[in-house]
């Protein structure tokens, strides 16, 4: 009878103590994973509490132009944004209604100051005045801005130009847009918009790079030297495997060596040369410029992609030497790769935010970005040599300014169903470069050359007018 009592003490025991530790399970996993979604969801009551008792950060330009403010009318802050579509898809919104998108998203936080503790925010606190927050320079030129925006009106794709030295987002336009001023009357078509106008293409749409990815093409073929013939005769195809390859308007080139395969954009060439180096060195290439892998940054850049497998089918390795298949890479990512060539074989991770100021003006933290060396230098200069090529004698003339030597690449990229994409990356000028870009035209149906390079041109122009600054 004792022993049976016992047992059944035993019993509770487990049983009480596994209740416990199922308790403390459940709160650990509340606080660590549920409890900060919660903190953020856009409409936790509490955060909007505190929006209305916030005077949100301004955000400016790199000049100081005003490109986010906050009035505060009867008592209520009030966000303004004065330049509506130009930066939609740059500074975004911030709705009670729609939640956060863009900088007021992922900077929300700085431009709250929550989590600041200073004085001057318990004073606020506890003498009942509104909580001031930090504002942001952005590394954006609005000049160039309004350029880029300008010249993809009526257009669906992106503009992406950078600082190919230090990764300083200059601009950064994504079409379809948006105006974050009177969401409510737009939403319902916004959300409906077989364009999608809320996804920010810079950042997040993946495209085939075309014709562009023969640059890293080229620099892994200059590394391999001795087991790759450079030489081709071009006759307008190429058969790998059953499956015919041809060039663009399937025109015969002729003999071309390395720098006129990419002056006048060969496809047969390329994808021989492919083959030839096989797949662990063309990914281990395209590896090193990112592919596949995530580039850190102050915005959420989605990551390009490339095959991994041990050993890719020679018609796809074919592909991807001409930026096709399944190759897909981000707009952003693509001017990073120009930027790379530019600035000697190192890719410098992009940022846009370049202060952070206190209310007051005072500086609490300067962007930047780690640096990464993807070729040597060596490779780096060949490889800017034969781009400067493209733009003086081939298929990238129409991105030509006069009395500057220029740098790029023009792609034609074929999709499933529709017309083709145009695109250009580049940068100017050639031994100094101020200014990396990267043009995308969906479904244009003309040639980079024809349609991206000269919208390169005028963004390069004006880029290097202004200096940088």
């Amino acid at each position: 009878m004792k022993a049976d009592f016992n047992k059944r003490i035993i019993h509770l025991i487990i049983f009480s103590s596994l209740l416990f530790l199922s308790m403390i399970v459940y709160l650990t996993y509340f606080q660590l994973i549920t409890g900060p979604r919660i903190v953020d969801n856009p409409y936790n009551k509490r955060q909007w509490a505190r929006e209305d008792n916030t005077i949100r950060g301004f955000i400016y330009d790199r000049n100081g132009v005003e490109l986010a403010t906050t009035e505060v009318v009867d008592g209520t802050p009030v966000r303004k944004y004065p330049f509506e579509r130009i930066y939609s898809h740059v500074i975004g919104y911030s709705s009670k209604q729609y939640g956060k998108y863009g900088i007021e998203n992922y900077y929300n936080d700085t431009l709250m100051a929550i989590g600041d503790s200073t004085v001057a925010r318990i004073r606020e606190q506890l003498s009942g005045e509104m909580i001031r927050g930090n504002h942001l320079v952005l590394t954006i030129d609005h000049e160039l801005q309004k350029t880029a925006e300008r010249l993809l009106r009526g257009k669906k794709g992106s503009i992406v130009a950078i600082n190919p030295s230090n990764g300083e987002v200059l601009a950064m336009v994504s079409k379809p847009d948006f105006s974050p001023v009177n969401l409510n009357q737009q939403w319902e078509g916004l959300i409906n918009d077989e364009r999608s106008p809320l996804i920010n293409r810079s950042l997040a749409g993946l495209y085939p790079p075309g014709s562009t990815y023969k640059v890293i093409m080229a620099s892994a073929v200059l590394e391999n030297l001795s087991i790759v013939n450079t030489e081709h005769n071009c006759t307008g195809s190429i058969i790998i495997d059953g499956y015919e390859l041809s060039d663009y308007g399937r025109t015969a080139h002729g003999l071309v060596d390395l720098t006129r395969s990419l002056v006048v954009s060969c496809n047969s060439s390329f994808a021989q040369m492919a083959l030839e180096l096989g797949t662990r060195r063309v990914v281990n290439v395209s590896n090193r410029f990112f592919m596949g892998r995530t580039i850190n940054s102050d915005m959420p850049l989605r990551q390009s992609r490339i095959p991994q497998e041990d050993d890719i089918p020679t018609t796809e390795l074919g592909a991807i030497a001409i930026g096709q298949g399944r190759l897909l890479m981000t707009p952003m990512h693509m001017a990073l790769v120009a930027a790379a060539i530019g600035n000697d074989g190192v890719m410098v991770e992009p940022y846009i935010v370049r202060e952070v100021q206190n209310f007051n003006g005072r500086v609490l933290q300067r962007g930047g970005g780690q640096s990464h060396r993807v070729v040597s230098d060596d490779i780096a200069r060949q490889v800017k040599e034969m781009m400067v090529a493209v733009v003086s004698q081939g298929t990238g003339r129409n991105a030509r300014i006069q009395g500057v030597r220029v740098a790029g690449k023009t792609g034609t990229a074929q999709t499933a169903g529709g017309a083709d994409h145009s695109l250009f990356i580049g940068f100017a000028p050639e031994d100094n470069p101020k200014i990396a870009i990267a043009v995308i035209l969906e479904n244009e149906g003309k040639s980079g050359g024809q349609a991206a390079a000269p919208i390169a041109r005028e963004m390069m122009q004006l880029g290097l007018r202004r200096g940088g600054e």
